[in-house]
């Protein structure tokens, strides 16, 4: 797609390199959640859903401001984008918390011994909590449902550590549904503790689930987005600024593209709707795409073409993958 542009097109447009976000009221649910659990003090508590639903782009694009809008101050909060494909010692554990932590004299490619890195995780996590004048922190897990018995049970040792020292630990996972399944079994082997600190509090992560959802999303793309940054030129106003002068919107078709989501899905699924972000956005792109290269806004925003674009990106095969899953 990038090697065919159309000259007016800056391949840096973040539309182009897929490096941005929309906000969606499924993300928007999700930070509610976790402030409230923040308001409660709660422990732990996850958040749970499929895959490709939205729920890093919502943790790395949108969780740390929404939240600080919320409570009108900075958040002592720490992310950590967990990578799956890792099991490690306990002193690489506390390595990786301490990076996620930005701390300034941790060397990346060296864990500290397991000791120190344990004493220096405590003492950040401390500063942090200083630095934001409050006597808590929260711990915020992207793709936990990962993560061994062994790592919870060593988040349990530091909650108990820094409450020793007057400080609260909030741990909040967020994790497909598999994380879901983990809170039972945990409660079932010997591990109930665990559950009951970080899973008692959990809530789903939801697809977009209705029309007024999708042009909710659609008219992110339309008005509440813009590249460059500062420029207040959205992603409409930018591939198709004559269609935008004219006052044509993504927003306006949602209908249609409710439909074709629909049409596209399996049998099953059809009483319970329940779509993915990501097929979305894909059709999405090329639809602008398409526009920016003097296709017709008609023929680009007919029910055919959007129906056309959600099939490429192999959005039935996903729906069917999920709903043997959930």
């Amino acid at each position: 797609m990038t090697y065919s542009l159309p000259e007016h097109v800056d391949p840096r447009h973040c539309i182009i390199t897929k490096q941005y976000a929309v906000y969606t009221p499924p993300m928007h649910e999700m930070i509610e959640q976790i402030g409230d659990w923040i308001d409660q003090q709660r422990p732990g508590g996850y958040i749970y859903g499929a895959s490709r639903l939205g729920k890093t782009k919502c943790v790395r694009w949108y969780l740390g401001d929404v939240l600080e809008e919320r409570f009108s101050t900075m958040l002592p909060l720490i992310v950590w984008s967990r990578r799956p494909d890792i099991q490690t010692s306990e002193a690489g554990f506390w390595h990786q918390l301490l990076l996620a932590s930005h701390f300034a004299f941790v060397n990346p490619s060296k864990p500290p011994k397991k000791a120190e890195a344990i004493f220096l995780c405590k003492e950040r996590f401390i500063a942090i909590a200083k630095n934001a004048n409050r006597n808590y922190v929260v711990l915020l897990i992207d793709e936990a449902q990962d993560l061994t018995f062994r790592e919870w049970k060593w988040l349990v040792g530091l909650q108990n550590e820094l409450d020793d020292e007057g400080f609260l630990l909030s741990v909040f996972s967020v994790g497909s549904h598999q994380l879901g399944y983990k809170h039972e079994y945990m409660a079932s082997t010997g591990n109930a503790h665990v559950a009951a600190r970080f899973m008692a509090a959990h809530a789903r992560f939801h697809g977009l689930r209705a029309r007024e959802e999708v042009e909710y999303v659609l008219n992110g793309y339309d008005v509440d987005s813009q590249w460059p940054p500062g420029s207040n030129v959205s992603f409409l106003q930018y591939f198709a600024p004559g269609d935008f002068a004219a006052g044509c919107r993504l927003a306006h078709c949602a209908e249609q593209v409710w439909k074709a989501l629909g049409e596209l899905s399996p049998d099953s699924l059809r009483k319970h709707r329940e779509y993915p972000m990501q097929h979305l956005a894909r059709a999405v792109e090329a639809a602008l795409l398409r526009l920016a290269s003097g296709v017709d806004w008609d023929t680009v925003m007919s029910y055919e073409s959007w129906l056309s674009e959600l099939a490429k990106t192999n959005f039935s095969d996903h729906m069917r993958i999920i709903s043997t899953a959930t």
